[in-house]
């Protein structure tokens, strides 16, 4: 299945595929991932183990590959997707992929509601320590640099199974370690029976041992005759006074001391047994155990505060983590943090969280992470906040607001723990109230945040001026400043500035946009790296144009192609991302006019591959890419025609600006054309041209142009748009609209600031 095929795994970064690629690459060496957010840590693991990771992937791009395997995150109507099942491509769901791999195999099935990647974790570290040829695939990420997935030439393979979405069904196990159950992935079954009989029926697949507890098999009522082959596990692991003993401190080998983890090495020691590996009397035999990403990962420890993250999201898994932190620091105020994951969840066992939060001293619930769900009755955090008491439990949302409040609520005076938990982003949110913890600052908090989180070939910066930066040659600068390097830099940084209540703007050329003297309080982001200044035609008809891409580039690549219909943008002083949102035209034509399919980040911080027509297009705005971000386009080709037609139509259009328009920099036109009439026009009929404030001047050659002469501030620019204004209203009755966009402070204000002092 893997030799000699190119393979893609989309949404590679997930905690089951990028383990599951990392094996698969050891046999291939074709192999392909794609995830719209990779974190650093995750595309470091893959790059070193040989999968490639791709940039940008769009549906055009699929033809190229033999087998796709793909996340459950990624729903059927994903455009990827369809276009792979409409080309035939065999698709393969990532337990299903993991199945079939596992029929050439003696399979370790570890399985059960609750503890399944610490414990595969746990075993898969028994097997490095002590070199044991044992093939294994976990389901998460060690807190070392230890990789997730180990290949050799052994006919065993460990894995944990996960029954959330019926791929379980696909296994038949060689042995089968049953930790626990409960009900769980509501979407999917529908009782607890439902949950038992896919359970029961792993057992009487597998085909050799089944490792589990006494009173767990006798609650699946399995028939008394399968009990033979079953090995009954002690619960709680007793290893009396030794080093892994886990009493020593709030984390031993990278665990909380709880019956839970105890239960969990228990299970890791019976499968060594069974093995028949000696090891198991070793008193240290966890010892360097480094732990497993988002369990019980300690953020701050101090004198006053410990802070954890934790990817429970079940009451149970909540409850265990409650009663190890109760055990361990007694007498501190427990504050928990919760994000509730997925509608379906929340409805169905909102009383048992109610039941189970109600034990924390003070509790703050974020809103449902849906994972593509939809909302429905009774699924909300205020459906369990409801159920608790109003002193006791607070909403926040995952901003800095809630940071704040949090802070707020911490007596320095008292030791507190905090408890971030949840399976959803709240990891992320965790990571920023540590920064906000950590500096006194916004800014502070921020670049300690996201240099945790961005690629080295991200640039990122402080106080960053911006005049050299726009073509006016003006203004201050961005408190903050990245130039980001990959889709994963743009979506971390975007997050980011949810986290920290920042403002952002997407600077391409810097052509119309004027930035104040007093600079912009949030985050720049400018679109000048590599990978945004891609083009690359997709078959005759189509081009995909990345949003660095500066318009004249544009022209020259499409005219040495041999195709009309892209020459009216040679000259606009722009770039592709600008143009987007803008739908920037000359000549009577305008950037929508080519447009087939944008790919954006939309105001939700999602991924989009939206159709040209579903736009809202406007004189000068398309709102959902001004409310968002756009990363490039796939544009439409027009006719076939000799280079030298095109290039001559090219050079007849720059004639035409080159003799209309200035030369001394500039924002490009500073005013909306009114219904009707030319803002151009209307300045020059009241004799406007040559007019100044400062270095500031309204151009003698065209009258919607205001120029930098050299030296001018913004402020001065600012004073000539209010006196072109006041003067067009009073003498014609027009009230123009500036065009120009004002970056670090708003027009209403700047123009309105005139009319109040007139009042005053």
């Amino acid at each position: 299945m893997l030799n000699q095929k190119r393979i893609l795994f989309l949404g590679v970064g997930g905690t089951g595929m990028a383990p599951l690629a990392i094996w698969c690459s050891n046999h291939s060496t074709r192999l392909y991932g794609y995830d719209d957010f990779l974190k650093k840590e995750t595309v470091e693991l893959l790059s070193a183990s040989g999968v490639q990771v791709l940039e940008l992937l769009l549906p055009e791009d699929i033809q190229s590959f033999d087998l796709l395997v793909y996340s459950n995150a990624f729903q059927s109507d994903n455009v990827i997707l369809k276009e792979a099942k409409s080309l035939n491509i065999p698709c393969f769901r990532r337990g299903e992929f993991l199945a079939e791999i596992a029929k050439d195999k003696k399979l370790i099935a570890v399985v059960g509601s609750h503890g399944k990647t610490s414990t595969c974790a746990l075993i898969a570290f028994l097997i490095q320590k002590y070199g044991r040829k044992i093939n294994y695939i976990l389901g998460g990420f060690f807190k070392s640099a230890q990789a997730p997935a180990y290949a050799c030439d052994s006919e065993w393979l460990l894995a944990e199974i996960d029954e959330s979405d019926g791929s379980i069904n696909a296994f038949s196990p060689e042995v089968t370690v049953l930790l626990n159950l409960d009900w769980d992935h509501v979407d999917y079954y529908k009782d607890i029976d439902a949950l038992r009989s896919v359970f029961v029926s792993l057992l009487q697949r597998t085909r050799g041992k089944v490792l589990t507890e006494e009173s767990l098999l006798q609650s699946l009522a399995v028939d008394a005759t399968e009990y033979q082959r079953c090995e009954f596990v002690v619960p709680v692991l007793d290893r009396g006074n030794s080093k892994s003993s886990m009493g020593s401190g709030p984390l031993n080998n990278g665990l909380l001391d709880s019956s839970f983890n105890q239960t969990n090495q228990g299970f890791a020691l019976a499968l060594w047994a069974y093995l028949g590996f000696n090891d198991g009397d070793d008193p240290a035999i966890f010892d360097g155990f480094p732990g497993v990403e988002r369990r019980q990962n300690l953020l701050i420890n101090d004198s006053s505060l410990s802070v954890f993250e934790d990817y429970a999201h079940h009451p149970y898994e909540i409850a265990r983590l409650i009663e190890s932190i109760r055990n361990h620091y007694s007498g501190h105020e427990l504050v928990l943090v919760f994000q509730p994951h997925r509608y379906s969840r929340t409805k169905s066992l909102n009383e048992e969280f109610a039941n189970t939060l109600s034990s924390v001293d003070r509790l703050f619930l974020l809103p449902v992470y849906s994972a593509f769900e939809s909302a429905q009755e009774g699924s909300y955090s205020e459906d369990i906040s409801t159920l608790l008491r109003a002193d006791q439990v607070s909403l926040i949302d995952l901003s800095i607001s809630g940071i704040r409040m949090l802070m707020n609520v911490l007596d320095s005076s008292k030791k507190s723990v905090v408890l971030f938990v949840g399976a959803g982003s709240v990891n992320e949110y965790a990571k920023a109230f540590t920064s906000m913890y950590r500096t006194a600052s916004i800014q502070g908090a921020w670049m300690d945040y996201i240099l945790q989180r961005v690629s080295a070939q991200c640039v990122i910066k402080l106080d960053e001026s911006l005049s050299a930066k726009t073509t006016f040659k003006i203004g201050g600068s961005a408190a903050l400043y990245a130039e980001p390097a990959s889709v994963s830099d743009l979506l971390a940084l975007v997050q980011s500035t949810r986290f920290f209540g920042l403002d952002y703007f997407c600077l391409g050329r810097g052509s119309n946009v004027l930035v104040s003297d007093k600079g912009y309080d949030g985050l720049v982001l400018r679109f000048n790296q590599k990978c945004w200044r891609e083009i690359r035609a997709l078959g005759k008809d189509f081009l995909w144009v990345g949003c660095g891409v500066r318009l004249k580039e544009l022209c020259g690549y499409v005219a040495h192609l041999g195709y009309s219909g892209f020459e009216f943008l040679e000259g606009i002083p722009g770039s592709v991302g600008g143009a987007l949102r803008m739908n920037a035209g000359a000549m009577g034509k305008w950037t929508f006019d080519l447009v087939e399919r944008v790919l954006m980040v939309d105001s939700e911080g999602r991924i989009r591959d939206v159709p040209g027509s579903a736009f809202s297009v406007e004189y000068r705005k398309v709102k959902e890419i001004a409310d968002g971000i756009a990363l490039g386009a796939v544009l439409k080709l027009g006719s076939a025609v000799s280079t030298q037609a095109v290039r001559s139509k090219m050079d007849s259009y720059s004639d035409v600006r080159k003799g209309s328009q200035p030369v001394a920099p500039s924002a490009g036109c500073i005013f909306k054309n009114p219904s009707g009439n030319y803002a151009g026009r209307l300045i020059d009929e009241l004799g406007l041209k040559g007019t100044s404030i400062g270095g500031a001047e309204v151009s003698d050659i065209h009258g919607n142009f205001i120029i930098n002469r050299g030296g001018s501030t913004a402020s001065e620019v600012q004073s000539l748009v209010r006196l072109i204004r006041e003067k067009v209203k009073r003498e014609s009755g027009y009230e123009l609209e500036p065009e120009v966009l004002l970056l670090g402070e708003s027009w209403d204000a700047v123009l309105n600031e005139v009319k109040e002092n007139e009042a005053t």
